[in-house]
C-alpha cells in the first residue's frame, strides 16, 4: 500500500476515537465548532474520516488540551 492509497482510505469514528484518544460525542461537538471538520457519511450514517481530517482533529485536541485555547481560540489559530 502507497501514501496515496492511505490518503484515500476512510476511518469510522470509533477508529478515530482511539487514534485520538477521545469519546465519539466529543468528535461530533467538534464537527458542529470546527467547519474544517466535515467527515463524509456513508449509506448508513456512519461518518467516514479521511487521514487529513484526523490530522486536524489531533492538531485541535492539541490546541484544547495542551494549549490551553477555548473553543473560539482554536477556530482561530486553525484558520491562520
Amino acid at each position: 500500500m502507497t501514501d496515496a492509497d492511505d490518503d484515500k482510505k476512510l476511518f469510522k469514528i470509533g477508529e478515530v476515537c482511539k487514534v485520538a484518544d477521545v469519546q465519539p460525542y466529543v468528535l461530533r461537538y467538534w464537527e458542529t465548532e470546527f467547519p474544517s471538520l466535515a467527515p463524509n457519511k456513508s449509506g448508513g450514517g456512519q461518518r467516514l474520516y479521511t487521514k487529513r481530517e484526523i490530522d486536524i482533529i489531533l492538531r485541535i485536541k492539541q490546541l484544547l488540551y495542551s494549549e490551553g485555547f477555548t473553543i473560539a481560540g482554536a477556530k482561530k489559530k486553525l484558520e491562520t
